[in-house]
């Protein structure tokens, strides 16, 4: 994997129809990546995924997958490989956000929060990992955490409890690769400003995001990186939210 040059390789990036998703997977084209999104909104990835190929000159694959579904994520691995011959990053991203004091989190809740935050990305990994990365050693691995995966917070029980098992997963996923060239960063950004923020308990109250563009490029930068730098994790915060 040539450091700094991007043009020719293959991305799947996760949760890419909207928000942080679809700011890094049109910054990975915009490098000359070929990029498959994948996202349970699956008419609105169709339409972004067409305008990102259409603009950067890139080919480009839509899956209206969840990826919390074992088989789902199972098969649209193996699709991009099949379709493109390689696979050389994974940005583990899609995730949701449900709000409730613990005694009134469900069951259903805390299950459909950590198919998507948690469970999902154990999937993609092992999958990329075992269709793709293990056999040609080589490969880079993002998770998206969060901030919350570093402090608790009220009524995010389900929702902080995902996102601290994220980082704990990646650095677990990290030592089992420390005998390749694959890499593991796990970004944990504070406050985004995406519709997901803006469809959120706290719009109202006026609060500062963090803008999506540079968490994006921290990934893109990342990924750049030769195979001997290893960023563990990388911390990104708007300056009111230190």
């Amino acid at each position: 994997m040539a450091t700094g040059d991007l043009k020719g390789q293959t991305a799947i990036v996760t949760g890419a129809a909207r928000g942080l998703g679809l700011v890094i997977a049109t910054d990975l084209a915009r490098e000359g990546m070929r990029v498959a999104g994948a996202d349970v909104k699956s008419d609105e990835l169709s339409g972004r995924m067409r305008e990102i190929s259409e603009k950067y000159g890139v080919e480009t694959l839509a899956f209206g997958a969840d990826v919390g579904d074992e088989k789902a994520v199972t098969s649209l691995t193996a699709d991009v490989i099949r379709r493109w011959g390689r696979l050389d990053v994974l940005v583990n991203n899609a995730g949701i956000r449900q709000v409730a004091p613990v005694w009134e989190t469900s069951t259903a809740m805390w299950d459909r929060i950590h198919d998507a935050n948690l469970k999902g990305h154990f999937l993609c990994t092992r999958e990329a990992l075992s269709q793709y990365m293990l056999t040609h050693g080589e490969g880079v691995i993002i998770f998206i955490s969060s901030g919350s995966g570093k402090k608790g917070e009220e009524d995010s029980s389900a929702y902080c409890a995902s996102k601290w098992g994220i980082i704990g997963f990646a650095e677990s996923v990290a030592k089992d690769l420390k005998k390749t060239r694959i890499r593991v960063t796990t970004l944990t950004p504070g406050m985004i400003l995406t519709p997901m923020a803006k469809e959120s308990e706290v719009w109202h109250l006026g609060l500062d995001w963090l803008d999506p563009d540079p968490v994006s490029q921290a990934v893109v930068f990342c990924i750049k990186q030769d195979s001997n730098t290893i960023i563990p994790e990388l911390r990104i915060y708007h300056r009111a939210q230190v």
